[in-house]
């Protein structure tokens, strides 16, 4: 290459650095500029300087080793070298080195010391931890070490083992690579291959490596505690790692560190023969192999297996202990929930409306009972179209696709304080749905900046079938249940930060000019208006505002506009004249991402709330601390055990990461308005909350203790925690190893009745009492589980709920006693009832789709009350589809099934059919599923009615066939059919029922 050529070249790639380096610099002093903004510089500062304080240490400990070997591999080299063909090869490289050897082992050394470095500078957390962490409440019951010894300094420890196993390595590497270059190492020739001083040098390194092994076999005899057994498929050492591979670890150490001795008696030249270091060397390879491979199968296959139950019991025990610890169960409670074999359903109904059911005074729920006072029919995920299109005026306004359920308490028009759970929702801004006018530069990031209004609705009422708004409404229609005092009073409706806007804004504007910020329109009514005192100016029919918060980067200053235009890539913020000095950019705006940068330690809820406290809308986000490395401790995989219906639909899918320990630790709160963000202490206990919150200086977390009243009547159980609990106790809910171990008792998590496809049915927000809450009404969170093996049944309850206290408490309700069904179950007997399969079949007719809400499970006095609502939804050809309307309510109580188009009117029914003495369409249906099912568990009590199934003649037996097998060509075709295939398996269905039913009038049944 020509000296100019090697200019160019030299130029292009300092260009390249140098702009590498400069846009580094630029992200790192936006990064700054933006936890400045949030009042987090503790956060960066503290990562920044750790990082680079990693990667300063190990960049010189492995630069200066590396060069270290280098210098005396080129220090001892030979005078003279072995006049081969091979060295005569290598002549060109050591003229080409040996002038500026200095520079060259400089050089090398830095090179492998900054990867180096850069690789450890990622550990940053290991150390920090290692340095700051405490105790836990736990010991590991058989090495006795405590839990905070594998979660804050072992992985740390093993890291650095890590670490010396690569600096080792590059040392022989670079050794033998100079030794080679310089002749004193040769594969070639006659004589010695190696001279004394290579052999004394590489050996010291090879005998480095072997005692750093025995050190790396001390720590690994820890892992055991965490790794999965084999035999139980748990985590957990079992009996074949706490004895054969404990005791083969501890040969291991030894013969290590006799191996290393040998061979540093070969080094100091007491014999020139490799045969010696090579037995070492073997003996640690044999003894890995015979001590570590062969001797623990030999113990699992000929010992462990045929004796699981009592070889692995204690282990078990063990495990089963550290879970519960580990996942927040350690006080779970589990208590018998007894129901009756035909349960009372007058329980359901209003005693007074019972003594003389006329058409004057009808048959009501009993409303003094909170399950049935406040029953929820609303499904927020099934309603969030409706919020939409009914609380939409303009566009560009949307809600999450799943909405939140909440409780608040307030003053009736009858002067009472009432607590109520409601569907609420933000109505944001969208950004994918400005037109392509609005979507220019400056109109998106200027003008189309914010959402307005915190949208609520009642759970427990419709509006002809549509959501009973109560609070934010904000259209031309408000409906019929607008009430004229919103229930939820607001101060600032307007919603900078959310879900579904995380485009960056550019607001403010000096006092003397007209705010050019879209608000909301004018046009419309309003059912509650936001603050007079913020600065706003109506134009037309819209109303246009100015952002008061300070919770942006402020860019007046031609510096951070400049580099911001560098950071985004967009020059604009230099040329337009629409940011001035009082302009601020408001980005990073998802609350979700928010938190997760202001808290990088936190596992974030994928499911966060709005809730308004003091009359400020806030984002409510449950934070976890979570580790993988807590001793006997099962593992699950957060985005396997938090997957269900709402996953990806409104809800984030969380990351696919294996944990086995996680606590609900903090509490953030995220101002929808100003984006501020505060943590509020939980969790008091928690180790590595106290240890993240020590490295940040101690006051990054608010004390529990300071967490306001207001705030804290909007906590409710996490959801993600809950679903990772249920996830467990599918296995867990047991006390003894044995029968975990035999897996009779396991449970499994019903799949979702109301869908098409297998997928977990969600955990339900309600508003309930339970059994042992004394009469209580709580906020919990509520799901069911079925025996394993049966999935028609119903095995348990299972709730979690903050109490009057605030703590948390989680309880498993065991059903014993009764029959009753599981949802899947429940939902099928729903579906085949006469009423439902009529009106299913007009509204396929009718060209409208179905869809069912959320199917509850609730206990009420003796029974189990299952609920589904029933919601249209009219398919208008080329516009899309209309809202989805409320129509019918579906409920269960021992049996009977009550299907009406309110929830009074369902009660009513049942009622009606159990004083009449009818038999329950349980009965009817029972011989249709399961028929030939064998349980595998003894019945906790005798059954009190004969089974039918076996004496049904062969024309009825017959006719139940055909309905089975036209019920599920209809929900074949409901998953995958046209409107005119779902018809015709209707009108199947239909006539299978009508004979069906004559076969039992002609058997007399």
């Amino acid at each position: 290459m020509s000296r100019r050529g090697r200019y160019v070249l030299i130029l292009l790639v300092g260009a390249i650095v140098l702009l590498s380096v400069l846009g580094w610099l630029v992200s790192l002093r936006t990064d700054y500029l933006w936890y400045q903004s949030v009042g987090y510089t503790s956060v960066f500062s503290t990562m920044m300087w750790t990082r680079l304080g990693m990667f300063g240490v190990f960049t010189l400990a492995m630069a200066a080793w590396c060069g270290l070997n280098l210098y005396l591999a080129y220090r001892f080299r030979p005078d003279t070298w072995p006049a081969t063909s091979e060295q005569e090869g290598l002549e060109r490289y050591r003229e080409l080195i040996s002038p500026k050897a200095g520079w060259w082992i400089a050089g090398v050394a830095i090179v492998v010391g900054v990867f180096a470095g850069m690789s450890a500078q990622s550990r940053w957390e290991t150390w920090l931890l290692f340095r700051e962490g405490g105790q836990f409440d736990w010991t590991d019951p058989v090495l006795g070490m405590n839990a905070g010894f594998y979660v804050f300094r072992l992985p740390f420890w093993q890291f650095l083992i890590g670490f010396g196993f690569a600096a080792i390595v590059v040392g022989l590497l670079a050794s033998l690579s100079a030794y080679y270059l310089y002749g004193a190492l040769r594969f070639s020739g006659q004589g010695d291959r190696m001279t004394n001083v290579a052999r004394i040098h590489l050996s010291v390194l090879v005998a480095l490596f072997l005692g750093l092994k025995a050190v790396a076999y001390y720590f690994d005899r820890f892992d055991f505690t965490t790794q999965e057994n084999q035999v139980t498929d748990i985590v957990g050492g079992g009996y074949t790692e706490m004895t054969a591979l404990m005791n083969a670890k501890n040969a291991l150490i030894w013969v290590s560190v006799i191996a290393a001795i040998v061979i540093l008696v070969f080094s100091w030249g007491f014999t020139r023969s490799l045969a010696l270091p090579a037995a070492a060397l073997g003996l640690v390879v044999v003894t890995a192999i015979a001590a570590g491979g062969i001797y623990p199968a030999v113990v699992r296959n000929f010992q462990v297996e045929p004796n699981r139950p009592q070889r692995e019991g204690e282990y078990a025990q063990h495990t089963i202990d550290g879970t519960r610890y580990a996942y927040g169960m350690e006080d779970l409670e589990t208590t018998t929930y007894q129901v009756a074999s035909q349960p009372d359903a007058t329980q359901l109904a209003d005693p007074d409306s019972l003594a003389d059911p006329t058409a004057e005074n009808p048959v009501v729920p009993n409303d003094d009972n909170p399950t049935i006072g406040n029953v929820r029919l609303i499904d927020p995920f099934v309603v969030s179209d409706a919020f939409t299109q009914a609380q939409q005026p303009r566009s560009f306004y949307d809600f999450n696709e799943k909405l939140d359920v909440d409780r608040y308490t307030y003053t009736d028009e009858n002067g009472n304080e009432v607590t109520q759970d409601f569907v609420v929702g933000l109505r944001e801004l969208n950004p994918s749905q400005l037109t392509d006018e609005q979507q220019d530069w400056t109109v998106a990031h200027t003008v189309y900046t914010h959402g307005w209004g915190f949208v609520s609705a009642s759970t427990t009422e419709s509006d002809n079938g549509a959501p009973c708004f109560t609070s934010g409404v904000l259209s031309d229609d408000p409906g019929a249940c607008q009430i004229s005092n919103d229930i939820i009073d607001v101060e600032r409706p307007q919603i900078y930060y959310g879900l579904l806007n995380n485009e960056y804004a550019i607001v403010g504007v000096p006092e003397d000019e007209t705010p050019r910020e879209y608000d909301r329109p004018t046009d419309v009514t309003v059912s509650d208006e936001d603050d007079g005192d913020a600065p706003a100016e109506e134009i037309g029919d819209d109303r246009y505002t100015t952002y008061e918060g300070d919770g942006g980067v402020d860019i007046g200053s031609i510096g951070n506009r400049l580099l911001y235009a560098w950071e985004f890539q967009e020059p604009r913020f230099l040329l337009s004249d629409q940011i001035n000095e009082e302009s601020q950019l408001l980005y990073n705006r998802n609350i979700r991402e928010r938190v997760q940068m202001v808290a990088p330690f936190l596992t974030v809820e994928a499911d966060p709330y709005p809730a308004v406290v003091d009359g400020q809308i806030v984002w409510i986000v449950d934070g976890y601390t979570t580790t993988n490395d807590f001793p006997y401790s099962d593992r699950v995989n957060l985005a396997d055990a938090t997957n269900d219906t709402y996953s990806g639909q409104g809800v984030a899918n969380q990351s696919s990461e294996e944990i086995n320990y996680i606590r609900s630790s903090v509490k953030a709160v995220v101002n929808a308005y100003d984006g501020s963000v505060q943590l509020y202490e939980f969790d008091e206990e928690d180790p590595i909350l106290q240890a993240w919150n020590t490295i940040y200086g101690g006051d990054l977390i608010i004390p529990k203790d300071e967490t306001p009243e207001a705030l804290e009547a909007h906590f409710r159980y996490p959801q993600d925690l809950f679903k990772i609990q249920r996830n467990l106790l599918q296995r867990y809910h047991v006390d003894e190893s044995r029968t975990f171990i035999e897996g009779g008792e396991a449970w499994a998590t019903p799949s979702d009745p109301s869908q098409t496809t297998e997928v977990t049915q969600p955990a339900y927000y309600v508003y309930a009492t339970y059994p042992d809450q004394s009469g209580q009404a709580y906020f919990q969170l509520t799901s069911s589980f079925t025996p394993r093996n049966r999935p028609n049944a119903l095995a348990s309850l299972m709730s979690g709920y903050y109490d009057e206290n605030g703590d948390p408490q989680l309880k498993v309700y065991d059903v014993v006693g009764g029959e009753d069904q599981s949802v899947r179950q429940i939902h099928q007997i729903i579906t085949s009832t006469s009423e439902v399969v009529t009106t299913l079949r007009d509204a396929t007719q009718a060209g409208t789709t179905v869809e069912w809400g959320n199917l509850l499970a609730l206990p009420v006095g003796d029974g189990i009350l299952y609920l589904e609502p029933m919601y249209l939804r009219r398919q208008a050809g080329g516009q899309g589809e209309d809202l989805p309307r409320l129509t019918n309510v579906a409920i269960s109580y021992g049996g009977y099934v009550g299907f009406a188009p309110t929830f009074e009117e369902a009660v009513a029914m049942v009622v009606e059919k159990y004083v009449s003495g009818a038999p329950s369409e349980a009965e009817q249906t029972e011989g249709e599923e399961g028929e030939t099912e064998t349980p595998t568990e003894t019945p906790s009590e005798a059954p009190t009615t004969e089974a039918p199934a076996t004496a049904d003649p062969p024309e009825v037996e017959a006719a139940i066939d055909n309905v089975i097998a036209a019920q599920e060509a209809y929900e074949a075709a409901q998953a995958s059919g046209t409107n005119e295939e779902q018809g015709r398996a209707l009108d199947d269905l239909l006539a299978a029922l009508d004979q069906l039913a004559a076969a039992r009038e002609a058997a007399g049944q």
